[in-house]
């Protein structure tokens, strides 16, 4: 960890894949870890020929890992000092086959920044999706490789965090995302969900998670109702030997090539 990361650490967290004082105090995944599954299909398609896109590159940890391996890997994210942290990261690495741009994948104007029809291999860590904008911009034969923080039975714990609405329909995540992927040309190759129990060890620790996930843009009175929920969660929330459990989670891994 470089001297910029502290700071990032301290206010993205786990959601930049950074550990920090937020991150839960063990996560049990019950055999692999899905982060292994990732790194291992990026292992195998990049190769020295490939041109990478990292969407979501965040603070650029992953685009400097494959860097050395691959022909060319641009990134793109959303944050200003993200942008920088990748940046200082490729100086201080000294590589010279990467470049990061600025921008919202969900704006064509911002994709436009990118070459067109060259990426052989395009991934995104814990999001965001793939959409028509980024589609001009992969080979013919490209691979996508995706990878999402979902739930099994925390929905009522996420909803007080602030990352998702609760939603009854009887589609699931993978459902939806797989109509909407197919629309756009890409054909799953495999799909695997990993269920594991993130632990945290009391109410402060929440509020740490909730710090994050919910920012400065929470008035404190409304910062204060979500406390008392997360406190009524954890209060009836079973507890082991590493903490208190608030829900079960999954991580998904997929990856997907051009029709």
């Amino acid at each position: 960890m470089f001297d910029f990361d502290r700071e990032l650490a301290e206010r993205y967290g786990v959601f930049t894949s950074y550990h920090s004082h937020a991150y839960p105090a063990h996560i049990e995944y019950y055999g692999e870890n899905p982060a292994t599954e990732v790194d291992r299909l990026l292992d195998q398609y990049a190769t020295s020929e490939s041109t990478v896109l990292d969407i979501g590159c965040g603070a650029g940890q992953t685009l400097c890992r494959l860097s050395p391996r691959v022909k060319k890997i641009w990134g793109i994210t959303l944050g200003e000092d993200l942008l920088q942290a990748t940046r200082l990261r490729i100086e201080h690495l000294g590589l010279t086959n990467a470049q990061v741009v600025y921008g919202n994948v969900k704006e064509s104007e911002a994709v436009k920044q990118l070459p067109e029809g060259i990426f052989d291999l395009a991934f995104s860590r814990r999001g965001p999706y793939f959409n028509e904008h980024l589609l001009s911009t992969l080979s013919k034969e490209a691979i996508f490789v995706q990878e999402l923080v979902s739930d099994f039975d925390g929905y009522s714990l996420r909803e007080i965090f602030g990352r998702r609405h609760y939603n009854p329909s009887s589609f699931t995540d993978q459902e939806v995302l797989l109509s909407n992927y197919s629309r756009l040309g890409l054909f799953p190759v495999s799909c695997k969900e990993y269920f594991y129990e993130e632990f945290f060890r009391d109410s402060d620790h929440v509020r740490h998670m909730i710090h994050y996930t919910t920012g400065p843009r929470w008035t404190s009175m409304y910062a204060t109702i979500l406390l008392r929920r997360a406190s009524e969660c954890y209060g009836s929330a079973k507890s082991s030997s590493f903490g208190v459990l608030p829900s079960t989670s999954t991580r998904l891994t997929r990856y997907f090539r051009r029709k």
